[in-house]
C-alpha cells in the first residue's frame, strides 16, 4: 500500500474521532461551565455548525498534539507494530527511519486534517472525484460514509482546578463491518476556561491509551477496502 494511502486513513481515523463527538447532548443553565461547552460542541458537530466547533474545540491545537503524541508512539514501537502487522510494509521500518520520515511529514499532514476537516463541515465544497485524487476530499468522503456508524455519550464532566476541567466520552460503534472497526474507545478531553468565561476543549488526554484500538482499525479499514 502506499505511504499516501496509509496518511489518507490516520487522517480519516482522526475524522472519525472527532465527529463521533457531535451524537448526544445534555442541557445546563450556565454558558460559563464545562458541561455547557461540551453540550455545544456536540450539537454543532451533529449540525455541521464550523463557527460553534471552533469557539467549544481548539481543533488545529487538538489535531497536531494527537498527531505528535501518535506518531512519537509510532515510531518508538515500530518494531512491535511491524511482529504484529507483518503484512504492513509501513511497519517494515526502524525508529530512526520513521521519525525522519514523520517530521519531514507534519506539515503537510496537518494540512491535510486541516482541510479534511473543513469539508466534512461543509460537505456541499466537497470535490467531485476524479482520477487525480484530493486527498482532504478523499478523507472527508470517507468520514461521511464511516461516522454514523458510532455513537458518542457523555459519562461525566468534572472540574480538575480553577478553569479547568475533564470530560469522559464513550464512542461506541455499531455491529456493522464500520462500527466494529473501533468497538469502543473512551476519550478523555481536557477543557480550559476562555477569557469570556466559556470552556473549550484543548487537548485529547488519553492518546497512548488509544493507540492500539485505532492502529488495528486502520489495518481492518486496509484489509476490508482491499488496500492492504
Amino acid at each position: 500500500m502506499r505511504k499516501k494511502q496509509k496518511h489518507r486513513i490516520w487522517a480519516a481515523i482522526f475524522l472519525l474521532i472527532l465527529v463521533t463527538l457531535g451524537v448526544s447532548g445534555y442541557r445546563y443553565e450556565s454558558e460559563r461551565t464545562p458541561e455547557y461547552a461540551m453540550e455545544a460542541l456536540m450539537t454543532g458537530l451533529a449540525h455541521q455548525d464550523a463557527e460553534a466547533v471552533s469557539r467549544y474545540a481548539r481543533v488545529d491545537a487538538l489535531a497536531a498534539a494527537a498527531y505528535d503524541e501518535s506518531t512519537a508512539i509510532l515510531a518508538r514501537d515500530i518494531e512491535l507494530l511491524q511482529a504484529e502487522y507483518p503484512q504492513d510494509w509501513f511497519f517494515r521500518h526502524d525508529t530512526a527511519f520513521m521519525e525522519q520520515y514523520i517530521a519531514g511529514r507534519r506539515t503537510q499532514d496537518l494540512q491535510l486534517m486541516q482541510r479534511a476537516w473543513a469539508l466534512f463541515l461543509q460537505p456541499a465544497a466537497i470535490p467531485a472525484e476524479t482520477a487525480e485524487q484530493d486527498d482532504a476530499a478523499w478523507c472527508a468522503r470517507e468520514a461521511k460514509e464511516i461516522v454514523p456508524h458510532y455513537r458518542a455519550k457523555l459519562q461525566a464532566v468534572t472540574p480538575v482546578a480553577a478553569g479547568r476541567a475533564v470530560a469522559l466520552l464513550d464512542i461506541t460503534g455499531d455491529d456493522t463491518a464500520y462500527g466494529q472497526l473501533v468497538p469502543h474507545l473512551s476519550l478523555r478531553l481536557e477543557l480550559e476556561q476562555q477569557e469570556d468565561g466559556h470552556y473549550q476543549v484543548v487537548r485529547l488526554a488519553n492518546v497512548a491509551e488509544n493507540f492500539a484500538p485505532v492502529v488495528k482499525g486502520i489495518e481492518d479499514y486496509c484489509t476490508m477496502k482491499g488496500i492492504q
